[in-house]
């Protein structure tokens, strides 16, 4: 047998020996990136939970509590902070709180849930037609609808007005109208929105006024009764179903209830 030279057998070795050191090297980078990702995992997973209520930061001006903002969001703790979605919250907290606005936040330290709410402001009453019936509500001064949340009250509306047949689509013709209230001191009583497009008022001392479907007119029927207001004869108003049109501002009706022909007397 050959014997292998002294210089080709330290070769092998020092090959032998870099081969070993870089499975070495490997095994060592895999389970160092292994056991990274677990505690990664473990970190994300259990060390920033929600384990309650006291870890929810409301911000605003609000009386919305935490424990009911959990509630309603339907947030179970322990609750893992990263597996909030915030956009999701938001909604669900529009949806079914009385607020105009929310803003939620998470925070890692400390670890914390942040949410900034800016609530709605009622100023009349309203109702809607639902496929289960007739829901009340409150409208804002932009025509916005309120939700009733049992659990979270609304403060109560700032005009007596009670609006009838809210749609979206009529919320710009509603906030006009109540912008126009404080020109009413008060009088009028209820916004009625009719499914034909047509509006009509109850006024506390002109009774009911009909403004028909031209919104375009708007101003100058708030004009017109704000001077009816002022010099229409009391007398005329006094008969039970009196009707004032206004669909034309310019020549105003007073529509007078038809009293019904008395029957014959019999000779």
């Amino acid at each position: 047998m050959k014997s292998v030279p002294p210089q080709l057998e330290r070769r092998r070795a020092l090959r032998l020996q870099k081969r070993q050191q870089l499975l070495i090297h490997t095994w060592r980078t895999v389970a160092l990136l292994s056991l990274s990702t677990v505690l990664g995992w473990l970190l994300l997973r259990y060390g920033w939970s929600l384990n309650g209520a006291h870890q929810v930061v409301v911000r605003g001006d609000t009386a919305i509590s935490p424990e009911l903002l959990c509630d309603v969001s339907q947030l179970r703790f322990p609750q893992p902070l990263l597996a909030i979605n915030p956009t999701m919250l938001e909604r669900t907290l529009l949806d079914n709180l009385p607020v105009q606005s929310v803003q939620v936040s998470r925070r890692l330290l400390p670890t914390r849930l942040e949410v900034t709410l800016v609530d709605q402001t009622p100023v009349a009453r309203a109702f809607r037609q639902q496929a289960g019936g007739l829901e009340a509500g409150f409208v804002d001064r932009e025509g916005q609808w309120i939700q009733i949340n049992p659990a979270a009250p609304s403060a109560s509306p700032s005009t007596a007005i009670s609006i009838r047949g809210w749609t979206p689509e009529r919320r710009a013709l509603i906030a006009s109208l109540l912008e126009q209230q404080n020109r009413f001191n008060g009088r009028i009583q209820t916004i009625s929105l009719h499914p034909d497009g047509a509006v009509s008022l109850r006024h506390q001392t002109l009774g009911r006024i009909d403004l028909g479907d031209d919104n375009q007119r708007l101003s100058q029927q708030m004009d017109a009764i704000v001077e009816l207001d002022q010099s229409m004869p009391p007398h005329l108003l006094q008969g039970i179903g009196v009707v004032i049109d206004l669909s034309n501002p310019e020549r105003p009706e007073i529509q007078l209830p038809v009293k019904p022909a008395t029957a014959a007397k019999d000779e």
